[in-house]
């Protein structure tokens, strides 16, 4: 028997991503690749846009200053990453991603498209489109 917990979407969403990041973390580490999926997230992000402030990049990663500041630390550390300061607010500093992060983030894509295909795995394209819709919707609703 199914309790109240099993259908409401916040645990089925919660439990979905805590899943979806352990498959991700096991197959990171199964290829000896040296990131984590939040810097991989990170990675991702500058990729399609470089230099960004870290106040762009904590919202674009739903991070907070601290954490983003941690991990863009380990990035610069391991060369993944850059630091320089904004031209146009001497407080800021923007963040780009090196040579070095993009052949990271390369390394561990494929392995995130592996683990949405299983995760998708029997649903229609129509289904999945519909999820995504959904899950889209629902963060508009909690990001205002």
């Amino acid at each position: 028997m199914e309790s109240f917990l099993d259908q409401s979407a916040g645990y089925l969403i919660n439990m979905t991503a805590l899943l979806l990041k352990r498959e991700f973390n096991s197959a990171i580490k199964n290829n000896k690749i040296d990131v984590t999926p939040e810097q991989w997230a990170i990675l991702n992000r500058l990729n399609e846009k470089s230099g960004l402030t870290q106040k762009e990049v904590a919202k674009l990663t739903f991070k907070d200053n601290a954490n983003i500041t941690r991990i863009v630390d380990k990035l610069e550390n391991k060369g993944y990453a850059v630091r320089e300061a904004d031209t146009n607010d001497r407080r800021s500093w923007k963040i780009s991603i090196t040579k070095k992060g993009v052949e990271i983030r390369d390394l561990v894509e494929p392995l995130a498209v592996d683990i949405l295909k299983k995760a998708t795995e029997g649903l229609s394209n129509e289904q999945v489109q519909a999820f995504n819709d959904t899950s889209k919707k629902i963060l508009d609703n909690l990001s205002k």
